[in-house]
C-alpha cells in the first residue's frame, strides 16, 4: 500500500490553527496581565453627599425661594418661616434682661446705702467700746481711792453707773451692727437670674434667625414637593439637597483585585451618557466590608447553608473614588459609569 502524503493545503490549515491557538493563548494571557495591572468595572455608578433640608424651628412657611431641580450657592435664602412668634419671643426675653438690670441697679443702690449704715453702726460699736473701756478704768481708780477715804462713795457709784451704762450702750451698738449688716441684700441672686435671662435672650434671637434656611453648600435641590404655605416641622425634612462641591464614583471589584488598589491611584471614569469622555479622579477609601449571603447569624446562632455551590463567585467590594473636576451636566447621582484603574 502506498503511503499517505497530506497535502500542502491541509498542512498550511493545520499551522495557521496552531499559530491562531497560540495566539490566542497570548492575547490571553497579555488580557489578563493587563486587567491585572489595570483592574476596570462596569459595576460603578456616580454618587455624591446629599443634605436633608430640615428646618431647626417649627413653623409655617411663608416664603419658598427656590424651585426643585434647582442649582443653589452656599448662603443662599431657600425659604422662610413665619418670622413673627419668634420676633415676640425675642422682645418678650429683651424685657425680662431689662427689667432684671434695672432691679440690680436699684439693689446696687441699696446695697451702698446699707453699707453705709453697716460701717456708722460699726463706728458706734468702736466708740461704746471706748467708752467703757474708760469707764472701767474710772470705776477701777476709784475703789482703792474710796476704801481709803480719800474718794466719796456717792463718786464710786457714779463711777460704777456709768460703767454700767456704758456695757448697755455697747450691747446696743452690737446689736445694731449686725442688724445693719444681715440687712446688707446681696446682688449675686439678681445677676444669676440677669444672666439666665440673657441666655434666654440669645437662644430666642438664634430662633429667630434660623427662620431663614439658607443653603449648608453649593447644590441641586431635589425632591421638592412643598410650597409656601406648608407647616414645617423641626427635624422634619423640607426637601433634598445634593451637595455638588464633591462627586464620587462608587465602583464594586472583585475581591481578587482589592491587593492592586491602594488609595491615591489615578481613575479614569466613563459615564454611560458620553463613553467616549473620561473623567479623572483618585482612589479615596476601600470599604472595609459587606453583608455576606451566608453565614449571618440567627436567633444568636451562625446560620449555615445545607448546600454548597461548587462554583464559587468573588465577592465584591465598593470602592470610593474621588472625581477631579467632572463636568457638571453628566453629574447624576446613581448615573452607571465604567471605571478603569490606571498602573
Amino acid at each position: 500500500m502506498g503511503r499517505f502524503h497530506p497535502s500542502p493545503a491541509r498542512v498550511g490549515g493545520t499551522a495557521l490553527l496552531i499559530l491562531s491557538l497560540f495566539g490566542c493563548t497570548v492575547l490571553g494571557i497579555l488580557v489578563l496581565d493587563r486587567l491585572h495591572q489595570r483592574p476596570r468595572t462596569e459595576d460603578a455608578y456616580l454618587a455624591a453627599d446629599i443634605v436633608h433640608l430640615a428646618p431647626e424651628v417649627s413653623g409655617r412657611i411663608v416664603s419658598m425661594s427656590v424651585r426643585d431641580n434647582q442649582h443653589v450657592q452656599r448662603g443662599q435664602v431657600l425659604f422662610v418661616i413665619d418670622r413673627e412668634p419668634f420676633e415676640y419671643r425675642v422682645q418678650q426675653a429683651q424685657a425680662q434682661v431689662d427689667n432684671l438690670n434695672a432691679q440690680i441697679e436699684v439693689q446696687t443702690n441699696q446695697v451702698s446705702s446699707q453699707v453705709s449704715r453697716a460701717e456708722a453702726e460699726a463706728s458706734s460699736v468702736s466708740a461704746a467700746r471706748a467708752r467703757l473701756s474708760l469707764a472701767q478704768a474710772t470705776q477701777g481708780r476709784l475703789e482703792p481711792l474710796t476704801r481709803q477715804g480719800f474718794v466719796t462713795h456717792e463718786a464710786l457709784d457714779r463711777a460704777r453707773a456709768e460703767t454700767r451704762s456704758a456695757e448697755a450702750n455697747l450691747q446696743s451698738a452690737l446689736q445694731g451692727a449686725l442688724s445693719a449688716k444681715q440687712a446688707i441684700r446681696s446682688v449675686a441672686p439678681l445677676r444669676a437670674d440677669f444672666a439666665a435671662a440673657q441666655a434666654v435672650l440669645r437662644e430666642a434671637q438664634r430662633d429667630l434667625r434660623l427662620t431663614t434656611v439658607r443653603a449648608p453648600c453649593d447644590g441641586i435641590v431635589t425632591d421638592l414637593t412643598v410650597a409656601a404655605g406648608e407647616f414645617a416641622t423641626t427635624g422634619h425634612p423640607v426637601f433634598t439637597l445634593v451637595d455638588d462641591e464633591r462627586w464620587w464614583a462608587i465602583a464594586n471589584f472583585r475581591e481578587t483585585q482589592l491587593s492592586t488598589l491602594a488609595p491615591g491611584q489615578k481613575v479614569k471614569v466613563y459615564a454611560m451618557a458620553k463613553p467616549n469622555e473620561p473623567i479623572y479622579g483618585v482612589v479615596d477609601s476601600l470599604n472595609a466590608g459587606v453583608v455576606p449571603d451566608e453565614g449571618a447569624s440567627a436567633g444568636g446562632l451562625p446560620k449555615v447553608p445545607r448546600t454548597l455551590n461548587w462554583v464559587r463567585i468573588a465577592q465584591r467590594f465598593p470602592v470610593r473614588i474621588l472625581l477631579r473636576d467632572p463636568p457638571s451636566r453628566l453629574m447624576r447621582i446613581g448615573a452607571t459609569v465604567v471605571v478603569v484603574v490606571m498602573p
